[in-house]
Order: C-alpha cells, then structure tokens, then sequence
C-alpha cells in the first residue's frame, strides 16, 4: 500500500478488443484528495441504444419489466441504501442482456469517482496494446493488478500506458460518455465514471470482446480475492447480497473530497450487468458504508436471484 492522496479498494474488471470484465481490487491510503467531482445531467428514461444490440447467440428476449416495474426497483434501491446510510449520493444502472433492457435506473450519468473501478481501463489498455492476446506476463499483471488488487502495479501500468491517455483511448473504444480522466495525472484513482458507463463496459466485452480475450477477462472477473492484498474485505454488494448465485465482481473504495467513495458493480449469470456507485458520509466506516451497499443489491434479489446458480 503506497502513501497517495486517497484510500481506495475494489473488485476487478477488464476488457479487450472493445470490452472488458471485472474482478477484485483495493488500497488505501491515509490521505484526502482535493478535487471535486463533477455532476453530469441526470438519467434519462433508458440505457444507451448501444446497450440494446443482442449477442448472435442470445437467446429470444425475454418480456421486459415495464417502467412502472423498473422505477419501483430503483426506488427500492434508494431506500434501502438510504435508511443504512442517510445523506448518501447513489448512481444505478442494471441491465437485462437476455430482455435487452433496463433493469433499474437512478442517476445514471452522475459522476463519482472511481477509485479503483478505473483499472478495468488500465487492464484494457494493457490487452490493448498486446493486441488483446494475453501472455504470461500480461496474465500475472492482470492477477496482481485485478485479483491482488496490487497498486504499485497499477502506478506501473498507468505511466506505461500513457496516464491519462487511457481514460481517454478506453473511453473512446467503449463508447463512454460520462468517463472523465483525474485533474492531476498521477491519481489514476480520481478518474470519474458514471454507472451507465461501467453498465456499457461489461456489455461491451460480451458483444465485442474477441472470445479468447473475453475468456481470459471473465476468468479474472469471477476469481477474485475475498480479502485484496491489503486485506481488505471486498466481499460486500453483490457478493454478499447474492449468495449462491454467480457473479463477477470489481468493486471500489476510498475516502476523497469529504466522501467514503464506495461501489459495487459487476455481472450476475450470464444475464446481467450491474452498478452501483457510492458517494457516502464521511462519518461513516466502511464497514457501514458497505453494509448499505449490501443493503441496497438485496432489494434487486427478487430479480438478479433468478440469474444460473452454480
């Protein structure tokens, strides 16, 4: 764990020719950063026409929930979280790639930050740069900077891969539009993200992700640590709400700008894709602040429960 500005943990993600998958991550640091984040406009009505293109092999849509259905959901979320945390910020996007539609949306295209959400971007641009084949070397760095969630190996593969330059490039390859990189170069940890867009990356990786790439990404995404390499414990959210059920999972957290930044996303079966981002009360632990994201994926069970149980 090195001294930086911010604390920060997650669970993992990756990506390649144009996608990317998730897995486990996390760091702390003893720091506050000083950077505000900035508030996009907020959600509409659906996710991204780009989120609505089918898979060659999916099967037939399913009926999808009606808007009455998807905003009682939403709701459902928000309270939950709510009544753990009061004063929370919260950003949702769930998507059903077997009905092709929204799940359960609220702010969207809010902004926060992405602590160590944003390695999913450094892990792409790694299988980027080796043409989306992952050698041994490239597969350690994936399992440290991922499953081990090791930053001095993420410090390395930020510089190498240009800093900023990797929100950018990603941002452009996915087709993300709420995803801004850090004021300062250095704190790849202060990238800010939208829910919708982490929503559009794990989509991106099961509709145009070479397969052997794809294959290397979700073995990573559905492999993490319980605890990351600093011992944190990243099993909140979706693994803890969801029991029993499949899931890949990068979470993330840090306290910045007065915040506990925490979120949990990941894909649940092979049907669904989920964000929840986290702006929280400084006051709060993490384990507090954990519990209403645990808190908050439990309202969604009635629905992501039906996704394959191994």
């Amino acid at each position: 764990m090195r001294s930086r500005s911010v604390a920060f943990g997650l669970v993992v993600t990756l990506a390649v020719a144009g996608g990317l998958v998730s897995l486990a991550v996390v760091t702390e640091s003893d720091g506050v950063a000083k950077h505000e984040v900035a508030m996009a406009s907020p959600s509409s009505e659906q996710l991204p026409e780009a989120l609505s293109m089918p898979s060659p092999s999916a099967p037939a849509p399913e009926v999808p929930l009606t808007e009455e259905e998807q905003a009682e959901l939403a709701s459902a979320v928000v309270a939950a979280v709510e009544a753990a945390a009061p004063g929370t910020d919260l950003g949702l996007a769930v998507y059903d790639r077997v009905a092709r539609s929204a799940v359960a949306i609220e702010n969207a295209d809010t902004q926060f930050y992405s602590a160590s959400v944003v390695k999913l971007l450094i892990a792409i641009d790694l299988l980027h740069d080796a043409g989306w084949i992952a050698d041994d070397r490239a597969k350690e760095n994936l399992a440290q900077l991922l499953g081990a969630s090791n930053d001095g190996v993420a410090d390395a593969l930020w510089a190498a891969g240009g800093r900023r330059d990797i929100v950018r490039q990603a941002s452009a390859l996915i087709g993300l539009v709420s995803t801004t990189p850090p004021n300062v170069s250095d704190e790849w940890e202060m990238t800010r993200i939208s829910a919708r867009d982490v929503v559009t990356t794990y989509e991106y990786i099961h509709h145009q992700l070479p397969e052997t790439a794809r294959d290397v990404l979700l073995a990573a995404l559905t492999g993490p640590d319980e605890r990351a390499a600093d011992g944190f414990d990243q099993f909140f959210g979706i693994p803890a709400a969801l029991p029993g059920t499949n899931w890949g999972v990068k979470q993330g957290w840090m306290r910045a700008a007065g915040h506990v930044v925490l979120h949990t996303t990941g894909v649940v079966g092979d049907r669904y894709s989920v964000a929840l981002l986290t702006h929280q009360p400084s006051r709060l632990s993490y384990d507090s602040a954990s519990q209403a994201l645990t808190a908050g994926i439990a309202a969604l069970a009635p629905v992501l429960s039906g996704a394959e149980k191994g």
